[in-house]
């Protein structure tokens, strides 16, 4: 349809899907700037099949995107799904689709949804489809195969039938192109999801169909929830039937129970288009038929489409980049329409949500469900409160909502069910890190109730969130996993930042003695973060790439989980030069996986750790790790996603990385800084637009050269959200080399000492006089593990100085008379190797001619990694290293990583 009347329908839609769907449109967005067209960038495939990550957290191979169709925010996602697809219900790499669903998580670790399936066939009906669907799959050619925001499009070849999908809020439409033929058919299955079959209804009347399905199971819950649908055709169908099991009743109208489903039969002879829209609700039958007159009231597919692309356009260009590459182009807005597919709206057009506690409930706002609250709340959280700040202040309402009906904020909810998947309790923190990026509009007084009440002995729909606080708050640490001490002291964290913001000091104070406990699994002779029994044993040996007793991650990986005190950390560490040898150590891979010791972008754990270069002055590090994990780890391919999208988490690493700053200290409002990707971006926001220019900026310039925050020249590695909350502007100046920004000790972004008595400042060392120095040492292990890679300042790929020989030494020339006072020996556990192999005995001798040696320092019964060990300051030009007990668990090699020398 073309003309004036085509136009008013696609605008009569839009403003359906608009006003009915709680899609906030922002006055600023087109006052201050022109509308640019950015949903060409989008590539919906991106994130729809396996990254490169060699072990992966179980269902985390890939983003587990989806490719179909939905609005932002959408309570439908219409989307097809093939037989590998778990757990999103599509994978790229399969040639078959088993039917079109209307529900979908986007890159959840378990199979969910895949609610009220749908498939076009032609033919009889032979077997059952309640007892073989997967037999009906339709096959296709990959270059049939399309989509972009809000539509979806494929062709199935053995029926000869092509399929187009979009949607509104509330609902999914679809047109389908047969064959000339008397038996087009449409199966409906409302008894199928994603995590089994159960019971479901439906029921044929002319050119509608209504009925209900039963979803739920999410990793491995028995909660479920019932789905209420009406369809709509744009004709009588020519016939109908249902099934039930294995029996096929051709005429029926109406069924019920577990494997039930119909099916409508079309003559297309003279007319091969068919189009059937949808309606859902999870209150009631009555609600789907309003929601679908609401929002789609007509068979205008084109309007709808418009409508879907316009409502993405315009919440895309919240965020404007410019003069950007299209690979870059194309990776970014994919990965900020990826942020805006959940939550989901789970109010209907007249109001009516239902709640946690299973009732049905009336709000004058938009209501939302579906939180992957450990997932979300390390930088999505923040990012929703600044990109969306009118949805996210209802996505907070939402939230308090939920813990007023259920018992507590959520912590991973699907619908109106809690299913408290993963570890910790991240509703304070996503709640505290949106409230710190100046969402407000909801009762903060019940929200902070509701975090207080977690640690107190309160429960949702009848089970603890916190599990394990009585241990925790007796021994002041979690001695079944480390990674849930750390998750509990960092939603401490967030609740006294909560609290001191709405004037509650006493809880402040509370909350921050309790986040501190994190010193508490920190093993200083390990150096990671490590299990601890009750009776304050720790663990031995530490294993940095063994993930057994910890949750998706390792010690390696956990260890940099502070993100509120990385000075603590990093003192504890022995100060900044050894946290940056650990962390290029830690950035030898991108993307690990749970058992190597390195980064792991694909889960979440670990998406703060590169600005924790900016903590220890070396924002370089940060700006070199960012963009290698931008280019290396997210592509444009299928697998271009490096671990599940979980909801929009690992989407929203990418915006805020390719922003150029990260809301490093999840619960509060500080922004590391590392410089964008793009010259120009504009984040159009309604208390003003935030200018960031790049001068420069772009592939192969990295590196922040100078920065200037509203016109002020600043050295300074982070910033506040209050810096930037109005109209602002940040001017960087980039390049490819790195620069002396941000390098000073006092550059570094904050750390929250409030609570109690932070580690002792580690010493400043000065320069290592033996780097780069000759070395010799006994036999080594083997020809790549010689004497010179203990002395080169590298930790990283296994760099280090190996041997077996009866006896075992390490000697340096450091080239000339020295004075010396300090030795630093870095031992296997800061290689990633077992901390059993770390030193157990050696001495330290002094020469300043070689031939004549002085024993200086001595060393038994140790099992540190790191050995420190300061003398009285004396002359030497060499110095030698005796490996007397080569290692603490008897094994006869001695490894070295570094022998450092200090005056």
């Amino acid at each position: 349809m073309s003309g004036p009347l085509a136009r008013r329908l696609r605008g009569a839609a839009l403003a359906a899907v608009i006003a009915a769907g709680g899609l906030v449109a922002l006055p600023a967005a087109t006052a201050g700037a022109a509308t640019l067209a950015l949903t060409q960038y989008v590539n919906p495939f991106i994130g729809t099949d396996n990254s490169n990550s060699p072990n992966p957290v179980p269902g985390g191979a890939g983003g587990s995107t989806y490719p179909g169709a939905a609005v932002p925010f959408g309570m439908t996602q219409f989307s097809p799904d093939t037989p590998t697809g778990s757990p999103s219900g599509y994978r790229y790499s399969d040639t078959s689709i088993e039917e079109f669903s209307l529900t979908h998580f986007n890159g959840a670790g378990c199979p969910n949804n895949e609610d009220l399936g749908l498939l076009p066939i032609t033919g009889a009906i032979g077997t059952s489809p309640g007892t073989g669907w997967t037999g009906y799959a339709g096959r296709y050619t990959k270059a049939n195969e399309s989509a972009a925001p809000g539509y979806y499009k494929n062709k199935l070849d053995n029926y000869n039938t092509t399929v187009e999908l979009s949607a509104t809020q509330r609902s999914g439409f679809m047109k389908l192109t047969y064959p000339n033929t008397t038996s087009a058919r449409l199966l409906v299955n409302p008894g199928r999801s994603a995590t089994g079959n159960r019971n479901g209804s439906i029921s044929i009347s002319g050119s509608q169909l209504t009925g209900s399905a039963t979803g739920g199971g999410f990793c491995g819950s028995s909660k479920t929830y019932q789905i209420f649908y009406v369809i709509q055709f744009d004709r009588a169908p020519s016939g109908f039937g249902t099934w039930l099991g294995g029996t096929v009743s051709n005429g029926s109208a109406s069924t019920s129970g577990t494997n039930a489903g119909g099916y409508v039969t079309f003559d297309t002879s003279s007319n091969t288009t068919v189009q059937a829209k949808v309606g859902i609700s999870f209150v009631s039958l009555a609600n789907a038929q309003a929601n679908l007159a609401a929002e789609n009231p007509g068979f205008d597919f084109a309007g709808i489409r418009a409508a879907a692309d316009t409502s993405w356009n315009t919440i895309l260009n919240r965020v404007q980049v410019t003069g950007g590459a299209a690979a870059d182009l194309q990776k970014f807005y994919t990965a900020l329409y990826h942020v805006f597919q959940n939550p989901n709206i789970a109010s209907d057009t007249n109001g009516q949500y239902r709640g946690f506690d299973q009732a049905i409930h009336t709000a004058s706002h938009t209501v939302y469900q579906n939180y992957s609250g450990w997932d979300i709340y390390r930088s999505w959280a923040a990012l929703i409160g600044l990109v969306a700040p009118a949805e996210a202040s209802d996505i907070a309402k939402s939230m308090v909502l939920d813990g007023q009906q259920g018992g507590l904020l959520p912590k991973w909810s699907h619908n109106n069910n809690e299913h408290f998947v993963m570890t910790g309790d991240p509703g304070p923190i996503v709640v505290g890190s949106m409230y710190a990026f100046g969402v407000r509009g909801f009762d903060t007084a019940a929200a902070l109730t509701l975090m207080d009440k977690s640690s107190n002995g309160g429960t949702a729909q009848g089970g603890a969130i916190r599990g394990r606080q009585s241990g925790y708050v007796s021994r002041h640490y979690v001695t079944e996993d480390p990674s849930d001490s750390l998750e509990y002291s960092a939603s401490d964290f967030a609740v006294a930042q909560f609290a001191k913001a709405v004037g509650d000091t006493t809880k402040y104070t509370t909350y921050m003695q309790r986040a501190q406990w994190w010193q508490n699994v920190f093993g200083t002779d390990s150096g990671y973060i490590q299990p601890r029994g009750s009776d304050g044993t720790w663990a031995w040996p530490v294993v940095p790439s063994s993930n057994s007793g910890y949750t998706e991650g390792n010690p390696s990986q956990y260890t940099w989980m502070v993100p509120y005190n990385y000075q603590g950390l990093i003192n504890l560490m022995g100060g900044a030069k050894t946290a940056v040898q650990r962390l290029d150590h830690h950035f030898t891979q991108l993307n690990g996986g749970l058992t190597q010791p390195y980064f792991y972008i694909g889960n979440e754990p670990e998406h703060g750790v590169p600005w924790a270069y900016n903590y220890a002055a070396h924002p370089q590090g940060t700006s070199s790790a960012v963009r290698r994990v931008m280019n290396e780890s997210f592509t444009t391919g299928a697998g271009g996603e490096p671990g599940n999208d979980d909801l929009g988490a690992t989407s929203a690493w990418y915006v805020f990385a390719a922003l150029g700053m990260y809301p490093a200290t999840p619960g509060a409002d500080v922004l590391a800084l590392h410089g964008p990707l793009f010259p120009a971006v504009s984040i159009i926001r309604p208390s003003g637009t935030i200018q960031i220019n790049g001068s420069g900026a772009g592939q192969g310039a990295q590196y922040v050269q100078s920065l200037s925050v509203n016109g002020v020249s600043t050295t300074k590695s982070w910033i506040r959200y209050g810096d930037i909350a109005g109209a602002s502007t940040l001017n960087y100046t980039m390049g490819s080399s790195p620069s002396a920004w941000g390098t000073n000790a006092s550059d570094v972004p904050p750390s929250y000492n409030d609570g109690f008595t932070p580690p002792a400042t580690a010493p400043d060392l000065g320069t290592n006089l033996a780097q780069g120095k000759a070395a010799t040492g006994s036999a080594t292990c083997n020809s790549a593990e010689t004497a010179d890679k203990a002395v080169d300042g590298s930790l990283a790929n296994n760099s280090k100085f190996c041997s077996t020989a009866a006896t075992k030494f390490l000697q340096v020339d450091l080239g000339s008379a020295q004075n010396v006072s300090s030795f630093v020996v870095k031992h296997a556990g800061l290689g990633g190797e077992t901390t059993g192999w770390n030193t157990g005995a050696f001495t330290i001798q002094t020469s300043t001619d070689g031939s004549n040696w002085t024993t200086v320092a001595s060393v038994t019964g140790s099992r540190a990694s790191r050995t420190y060990s300061p003398i009285t300051t004396r002359s030497a030009r060499y110095v030698k290293l005796n490996l007397t007990t080569p290692a603490n668990d008897g094994n006869g090699a001695a490894r070295i990583y570094e022998f450092e020398v200090y005056r």
